[in-house]
């Protein structure tokens, strides 16, 4: 798992990046990560990664590195024109994988679903099923997707279910095969299309910007020359938003130092009081359906979700205005050495978050900064390697040269 953190004002924008990298499932974790790279040798562009730290088995950062080396000293004039560029590039390099890898790719990713449904030892595997169900049929995974997509589902899925629905008969699941079938397809494409994802943060400068940004895509798989791509909203600085603070990955314990509550504990607060709402509802329509049922059953029909909808835009209001914005504000006036230590203590509170709680230290390791401005580019605040720069003065020397 990750940590990364973008601060971002008129000055600049620093990048900060933890190095932990879960292997095995998440059973062991590294702290030797590189996450965080110029995405230019001249130009102030950079790109973060977290998730997935492979395309189709390829690792992102030679990928990255190879962009860097074929662009040379070009410059764009915006910052999506980088990120437009790097996706022409991974294109035009047909994603560095061949169709018969991306589909055995695939191919691998829904027998893991199939043994992640089938051997693991739910006390009620229906119950687990319709959740996933419910989950899955939130958002139309098909929609807007190439047909080269769709053909992969329907032909792929076939043998895959009918093994699965043998072996969740015998565990006791009592559905008809069909209605099982179309329960478990929706769940598979669910997650055939969204697997471990990777997200790809640019930050940064194009030629005409003089202010900083930060766009935020989520990559998937590949699926005969077409990519699973999704732009996640951007972040602009200009002369009305003059700061930001942009958490990845990891951002529980960056959001409850910026919103002032845990997200968990909002959670539970929620949750606590629409339990109380009903109760109260249930109570008071008790009380009067003797003298007047019509009104109880009207009370009994109180719309809970729009009391909900309502207390939580007002909470959530009145946290931005008396606590978030105005700690957000402050980062409007730091100076660029003040925006790299922020950026590093947020990492580094999340880190020490995972180290003394009982769940595994996902984020850790050495910190990488970087900060990026106009004037000065892409300057490494803090930055690890896996060699002695003493004893390689021919890497740096050569630098400008690969």
């Amino acid at each position: 798992m990750t940590a990364i953190v973008g601060v971002l004002n008129k000055h600049a924008v620093a990048i900060a990046a933890d190095s932990a990298v879960t292997l095995g499932g998440g059973r062991k974790v590294l702290n030797s990560a590189n996450k965080l790279f110029a995405l230019s040798k001249y130009r102030p562009v950079a790109i973060a990664i977290f998730g997935n730290a492979e395309l189709v088995g390829t690792p992102w950062e030679i990928i990255i590195k190879e962009f860097r080396k074929s662009i040379g000293d070009q410059s764009f004039n915006t910052l999506q024109e980088y990120a437009s560029c790097f996706f022409q590039f991974l294109k035009g390099k047909n994603y560095y994988c061949n169709n018969i890898e991306s589909l055995q790719h695939l191919k691998e990713t829904l027998l893991v679903l199939v043994q992640k449904i089938t051997s693991v030892p739910y006390i009620n595997h229906l119950d687990f099923i319709l959740h996933q169900y419910e989950l899955s049929c939130k958002y139309d995974y098909l929609e807007g997707l190439s047909d080269e997509y769709v053909e992969f589902i329907n032909a792929n899925l076939d043998n895959e279910l009918k093994a699965c629905i043998e072996l969740l008969k015998q565990k006791g699941v009592k559905l008809d095969d069909g209605h099982l079938r179309n329960i478990l397809k929706t769940i598979f494409t669910k997650d055939v299309l969204n697997p471990v994802l990777t997200g790809l943060v640019f930050s940064g400068y194009g030629e005409l910007e003089i202010y900083p940004s930060i766009i935020h895509y989520t990559v998937g798989n590949v699926i005969n020359g077409t990519l699973a791509l999704k732009k996640q909203p951007s972040v602009i600085i200009d002369k009305q938003n003059k700061s930001s603070i942009c958490p990845f990955a990891q951002t529980d314990v960056m959001c409850t130092l910026l919103d002032g509550i845990a997200p968990k504990v909002q959670s539970i607060y929620l949750d606590t009081l629409l339990k109380t709402f009903n109760k109260v509802i249930a109570d008071l329509s008790n009380l009067i359906q003797q003298k007047d049922p019509t009104l109880a059953l009207q009370v009994k029909n109180f719309n809970k979700d729009t009391f909900m909808r309502l207390f939580d835009i007002l909470s959530n209001q009145a946290r931005k205005k008396d606590y978030t914005q105005p700690f957000v504000a402050s980062v409007a006036n730091l100076e660029k050495d003040d925006l790299a230590d922020f950026a590093e203590s947020l990492i580094k509170l999340t880190s020490l978050k995972r180290k003394v709680s009982p769940d595994q230290e996902t984020v850790g390791g050495p910190v990488d900064v970087m900060v990026i401005s106009k004037g000065d580019g892409v300057i490494w605040m803090k930055r690890k390697h896996y060699f002695d720069s003493n004893l390689n003065h021919n890497f740096f020397n050569n630098y400008y040269n690969l």
